[in-house]
């Protein structure tokens, strides 16, 4: 891909030649990410699932992102495209599996002890008392 722009008598116009620059230092940073991520497809059966997951979803995500660059760049209006919706949907698959991925961090409730705290908890009407319920009394002679 040749990268070279020239841009003729756009070059007096510096914010343009700026932006054009960044975007393309931006697009070769893409390039470098997506050749080292493309080549992991064909190791995909050997990858466990959640990075099959994740893998499935960056590219997903990338290359859509990828299509609204394009898009804008061909002076289309990308939120009046089915583009936005595909992206919407993704993002939405996204939030999904982050809150898979957190269920694991959750804390886990011990039921024995809950069980113990609620009991302990309960009222109970012979404890000031202190006569437990159906208790034989023992009278003493004391002759």
């Amino acid at each position: 891909m040749n990268l070279d722009l020239k841009y003729g008598e756009l070059s007096k116009d510096e914010d343009f030649v700026n932006k054009c620059e960044n975007l393309k230092m931006n697009l070769i940073e893409v390039q470098k990410v997506l050749d080292q991520l493309l080549p992991l497809k064909a190791q995909y059966d050997k990858m466990s699932l959640p990075a099959q997951i994740e893998l499935d979803l960056f590219l997903a995500f990338a290359l859509n992102s990828l299509h609204w660059i394009n898009l804008r760049i061909q002076g289309v209006d990308p939120t009046k495209h089915p583009i936005k919706e595909e992206l919407q949907r993704i993002k939405a698959t996204m939030l999904k599996w982050q809150e898979v991925k957190d269920r694991d961090k959750r804390p886990i409730v011990d039921i024995e002890a809950a069980k113990r705290f609620v009991r302990s908890g309960l009222y109970d009407p012979y404890r000031e008392t202190a006569k437990p319920p159906n208790k034989k009394i023992i009278f003493k002679d004391d002759d």
